[in-house]
């Protein structure tokens, strides 16, 4: 049976991926090749026209937001669906730990921290041992603490009931000084309170899996067809899990795209996906190469950037669209005249009838926004800059959900945050008391306070205030709309007119949009969810979705843009050490980092703009240079705007091959041309001249005149000429 509307839009190759739904089949899937809508597709063929149940389908994606995304569409050939596994890695860990932990001596109700959360944890560790953020920053001890988990078997730790288990590889965990000691407090700290971390559910599910082959059976059995988008961005622990799920029915359908696989950083592998034909006996591969998003133009730069790595598989993108404008390259001779050419281009855009809400600024790292910035203020253009989850993080967000997880699950780490927000006159010792208390009796340090509200110490507190809102926002919960409960216990615990009586607006109109996300959290559900839900969705957002201030110009990092589409793309600061980075340092390295400018430049629709600048930069430690990956596309494909000083793009290659040699990308002898054939070159000396031949290294150079020159390449003398612009 084929549904109407089903197929019949998708093109051949995109087709051929929908039907395909037995055995093990990889998708390398072009960027803007129509990925989703096939992943949507092949969902509703299996349900619909083979008859599974969703219930046995699970589909992982790599957000939330593409989550919702996806069963939006579903439910547009699915009215009726409800629930389902349409989820990312670590949500449908969650629910799956959900069911089965108690097997772990872990209540089904454990709490998900965020890094927030985390950092209160190490406060209180810093306080009770003497240490400081002189000793160990958050950032370093955050870090080394997801090292240690990738690396040590530390599950079996913190789920041994009798509490006697060593921890593993912490051999100095006795010195308070040492980064082993909080390591090991912290997860003290996880055991007593039955707490996990973003780290742990995936880890927690497959030592679940391989502790308990009765429970890797039953979840193997029960998904029989499992479907991964962006499977190049998948780590060990992801393809692990997925390769354990698919070992009962061997349906496992991958999409992605390698020459996207950005995210080596926090333990994606490529390899994952280069390499599962070779894993996975039988495995086919299906390519859409065909791009619905970007021109003809756009797409040529793009193939000519990525062409450039060599360990790739092999494809290039087709366009599908009409011809339209050459990607324009401006050169600046300042980071300031770089930023005022992006500023007055979008100013005539925008005179021109496109709106500020399609056009896009990206750049390589958050510090590079500045001169953008001010650029913009300068013409007063209206402008957001897209930074992950500081929604989530701001200071009042954190607050309005410290009270509702207060009445959710009456944690310590809650109680902490709201306990003296609005002001309730609980300070030091009296919180001391508290804690005295609580764990005298082992108790939550909520309870501690009821039993103490009645003692002399807390005669003129407000501490009554506080245990009848957390009391009446419990019952409230039970027979009320969740966004309705957070509303109520927020007037209820005075925060609503201490936030009024800040006279902060900003901070107020977070608070609303704080309720109306819940109110959509609810609605995407699709099924009956409680706070418990909602509180632990929000703490698996990795990086929340920015607001979206409808008639601005976005900012944001490339690996912010990743998944994103505009018409009108910026992408600045291209020059070495800023992009490609400072940091890079090997061949593999900046591989991964002509990966990110792929992603930049392919999130462009209609214009591309590139651009770089001269001048000092102290993020170099010296003069800027002319980024590698301007050389990578020729410039036939390009528009060039702009000016060079003398000189600036003789030492930008001559920088650009020493690297080059540095990192290995090619033998220290080799013949290495930086001009081809019919290039038209300038010596300071002959002048102007057109590329014949590269041989015994040196390039063969007609001038005017009829004249011929063997110009060593060593000599690093030639500069291109542009004809149209100029060069001085």
């Amino acid at each position: 049976m084929e549904l109407d509307g089903l197929l019949s839009p998708l093109n051949e190759g995109q087709r051929a991926a929908v039907q395909e739904t037995e055995g093990y089949v990889r998708v390398a899937a072009g960027a803007g090749s129509g990925k989703t809508k096939v992943l949507t597709g092949r969902y509703v063929y299996i349900a619909k026209v083979l008859g599974v149940a969703p219930e046995h389908i699970l589909s992982v994606t790599f957000t939330n937001k593409a989550a919702w995304e996806m069963r939006k569409r579903i439910r547009a050939y699915m009215p009726d669906v409800e629930g389902g596994w349409i989820l990312t890695f670590h949500s449908a860990c969650h629910k799956i730990l959900k069911q089965e932990i108690a097997a772990l001596a872990y209540p089904s109700n454990f709490m998900v921290l965020d890094e927030e959360d985390q950092k209160t944890i190490l406060q209180r560790i810093y306080a009770e041992n003497g240490l400081t953020l002189r000793n160990f920053p958050f950032k370093k001890c955050l870090d080394a603490i997801e090292i240690y988990k990738s690396e040590s078997d530390y599950v079996p730790y913190l789920t041994d009931p009798k509490r006697e288990t060593p921890a593993p590889d912490l051999p100095f965990a006795g010195d308070k000084k040492s980064m082993h000691f909080v390591i090991l407090q912290y997860l003290e700290n996880q055991r007593k309170n039955f707490f996990l971390d973003f780290a742990d559910l995936i880890q927690f599910v497959l030592y679940l899996f391989e502790s308990r082959p009765a429970l890797l059976a039953k979840w193997a059995n029960h998904f029989e067809y499992i479907q991964i988008d962006e499977f190049q961005d998948v780590s060990g622990e992801q393809y692990k899990l997925a390769r354990l799920l698919a070992g009962a029915h061997k349906n496992l359908f991958i999409v992605g795209d390698p020459d996207q696989t950005i995210y080596s950083w926090r333990g994606a592998d490529v390899r994952y996906f280069n390499e599962f034909c070779n894993r996975f006996a039988g495995a086919k591969t299906i390519v859409l190469d065909k791009n619905y998003r970007s021109t003809p133009e756009i797409l040529a730069a793009c193939n000519a950037l990525i062409a450039r790595n060599r360990d790739r598989l092999e494809k290039s993108l087709v366009a599908v669209r009409p011809s339209g404008a050459k990607p324009r390259y401006r050169h600046a001779r300042s980071r300031t005249e770089e930023s005022d050419a992006i500023a007055e281009e979008i100013s005539r855009l925008h005179a021109a009838g496109t709106a500020y809400a399609d056009i896009a600024v990206l750049y390589r790292g958050n510090y590079m926004s500045r001169a953008v910035e001010e650029a913009l203020v300068r013409k007063k253009i209206p402008y957001t800059i897209f930074s992950g989850i500081a929604f989530y993080q701001r200071r009042e967000i954190k607050d309005a959900l410290a009270y509702l997880r207060l009445c959710v699950f009456g944690d310590d780490l809650s109680f902490q945050r709201a306990v003296n927000v609005p002001p309730r006159g609980i300070g030091k010792t009296r919180l001391a008391a508290i804690d005295a208390l609580a764990g005298e009796r082992e108790c939550s340090r909520m309870d501690a306070l009821r039993a103490l509200t009645a003692h002399p110490l807390f005669r003129n507190t407000k501490a009554a205030e506080l245990i009848a809102a957390v009391d009446e926002g419990k019952e409230f919960l039970k027979a009320h709309d969740l966004a309705d409960a957070l509303d109520f216990i927020l007037q209820r615990s005075g925060y609503s007119e201490y936030m009024m009586l800040c006279g902060n607006q900003d901070r107020l109109d977070n608070l609303n949009e704080l309720k109306a996300s819940v109110r959509d959290f609810v609605d995407s559900a699709g099924e009956e969810v409680n706070a418990e839900d909602y509180l632990n969705g929000i703490s698996l957002i990795a990086n929340a979705d920015a607001e979206d201030k409808k008639e601005c110009v976005k900012l944001m990092t490339v690996h912010t843009a990743k998944g994103l589409e505009f018409k009108n793309v910026f992408v600045c600061c291209l020059n070495e050490g800023l992009f490609p980075s400072r940091k890079i340092k090997s061949k593999e390295e900046m591989e991964e980092e002509r990966r990110v400018a792929y992603v930049a430049l392919t999130r462009a629709e209609d214009r591309l703009y590139l651009s770089d600048a001269e001048g000092f930069d102290a993020h170099v430690d010296g003069a800027l240079l002319t980024s590698r990956f301007l050389f990578d596309i020729d410039r036939s494909l390009l528009e060039i705007d702009g000016t060079f000083s003398e000189g600036h793009l003789a030492r930008s290659k001559s920088y650009i091959q020493k690297s080059k040699l540095h990192m290995g990308c090619m033998p220290a002898h080799a013949n290495i041309q930086i001009f081809r054939a019919g290039e038209r070159v300038r010596h300071p000396i002959f002048g102007v001249g057109t590329v014949q031949a590269l041989e015994a290294g040196a390039y063969t150079v007609l001038f005017g005149g009829g004249k011929t020159r063997s110009i060593a390449v060593s000599a690093d003398i030639l500069i291109p000429y542009y004809e149209k612009h100029g060069n001085k």
